[in-house]
């Protein structure tokens, strides 16, 4: 289906993409692992081989977001040298426009794209939750977290004396509000003086609902059941509690662990809960652009290299392609946040950036070729 000089700009796109992966997977490996030895080795004892695991483990997510820089890197190279050995020239000499010797560049870009969104992306979102689990238990921290089910909401909340599992039907007002609510407080084994990791069980509290406050927990209509002892009803009940509003929604697990199979099913059971799903919604309309914005930022890369060296420029086409790329990141990253927050429609802030600049290289490309 490609000819023979397509195959050629192919065969040299994807060796300017493999030379500028190993660079950045290399660079992202070397810094990662001075990162992790500063911030988790300055609180835990950390060795090299593990800092090396938890970088491993975080290297997926961090290829999968400088992807798109690498793919326009690889472009600018491959048409630098093509240009540099006057083979553009020649290319274009025998007639052969630039729609066609771009059509590999754009079959690269989509292909990439499509194995980024389908295929890397869950990957890394599994070795993300695996980090984010690692990191956690080497810090010793983890007692606040908060899941989504289809049974409800679970949230774990203590310190290192005792803890709570907190499970909720339903939430309102943002979360601070939990309906049909189930607490089992634990309490920590001591030997000696010495902790264990052991708990025991100290009571069960089932509540109509359990409202977060500053500092606590008021819990209301509930139902206190202590081992060897009736079940006693109460009108109320406070139970302290570190978390606060923007700390329990934070807790809400991160769409950078959640892969893109997941997260339809996901941005269910999050809705259902009574949670607001904009983030995961929102990450899911990225994913989805994920080829769309692949392609424009190969052609940026393709386009900043066409100019023929003889004709000069090529150093201000260069600057320009670079400071494109920047802006579409910057202009992606804003749209994002816009439909996160809720302030835009998820599908419009993440496709319009990226279609935005795909239609203005496509233009530029007529006029340039077509006059």
């Amino acid at each position: 289906m490609l000819s023979r000089i397509q195959i050629y700009i192919l065969k040299e796109c994807l060796a300017g993409l493999a030379m500028v992966l190993g660079l950045l997977v290399l660079a992202i490996l070397l810094i990662d692992v001075v990162e992790q030895l500063r911030t988790v080795g300055g609180d835990v004892s950390l060795s090299l081989l593990s800092a090396l695991r938890l970088s491993l483990m975080k290297l997926p997510l961090l290829v999968e977001q400088t992807l798109p820089f690498a793919l326009l890197a690889a472009c600018m190279l491959a048409f630098m040298r093509l240009n540099r050995r006057s083979e553009l020239s020649i290319i274009r000499a025998s007639g052969l426009s630039a729609w066609r010797f771009l059509t590999p560049v754009i079959l690269l870009a989509g292909g990439l794209g499509l194995f980024s969104a389908l295929a890397l992306n869950p990957f890394a979102a599994r070795l993300t939750q695996s980090f984010e689990f690692e990191r956690a238990r080497l810090l010793q921290i983890g007692q606040e977290t908060l899941a989504v089910a289809d049974t409800g909401i679970w949230l774990r909340q203590g310190d290192d004396t005792s803890q709570f599992v907190i499970h909720a039907r339903k939430v309102e007002d943002a979360g601070r509000t939990l309906l049909d609510v189930k607490m089992i407080e634990e309490q920590r084994l001591y030997v000696g003086r010495r902790p264990t990791n052991d708990f025991a069980f100290v009571r069960r509290i089932d509540a109509e609902r359990a409202t977060l406050n500053d500092g606590f927990w008021q819990i209301e209509n509930l139902v206190e059941n202590l081992p060897n002892q009736p079940p006693e009803r109460r009108q109320s009940l406070a139970i302290p509690t570190s978390l606060d509003a923007v700390t329990l929604l934070d807790k809400f697990a991160s769409p950078n662990t959640i892969g893109f199979w997941s997260l339809p099913g996901f941005i269910h059971e999050t809705r259902s809960a009574g949670l607001d799903a904009s983030r995961y919604t929102m990450r899911w309309y990225a994913l989805t652009a994920t080829p769309i914005l692949y392609i424009a930022m190969s052609l940026i890369g393709s386009l900043a290299c066409l100019r023929l060296q003889r004709l000069g420029g090529t150093s201000r086409l260069l600057a320009t392609g670079v400071l494109a790329a920047v802006g579409l990141y910057f202009f992606t990253q804003f749209s994002a946040s816009l439909g996160a927050t809720g302030a835009a429609p998820p599908p419009v802030a993440a496709w319009s950036p990226p279609l935005f600049v795909l239609f203005a290289s496509l233009a530029f490309i007529a006029y340039r070729e077509d006059g």
